[in-house]
């Protein structure tokens, strides 16, 4: 999974907010009236993710990684998401 697409599914399909401010960039997930951190990345990181960092993301979001790879790759909506999110 590429750092682009992971963004663009985080910005796009789920509004996550984003803080650039600090050392790394995190995404923010707002939830009945909570915001959670569900993403962090690098300032730097280009291309492929590493592993772990698909993984943490994955957990964070209370998806398994097909899961969050089918956000990525469309199969699933942020309505889905926001459906499975609200039962797990």
């Amino acid at each position: 999974m590429e750092v682009r697409e992971l963004r663009s599914a985080l910005l796009r399909k789920l509004e996550t907010t984003e803080d650039r401010k600090g050392h790394h960039i995190y995404h923010w997930y707002g939830f009945g009236g909570v915001e959670h951190r569900v993403a962090k990345l690098s300032h730097s990181a280009r291309g492929q993710l590493p592993d772990f960092v698909v993984s943490n993301t994955a957990r964070r979001l209370k998806l398994s990684r097909a899961e969050l790879e089918d956000l990525v790759n469309c199969p699933l909506s942020g309505d889905e998401f926001r459906r499975l999110w609200e039962t797990r």
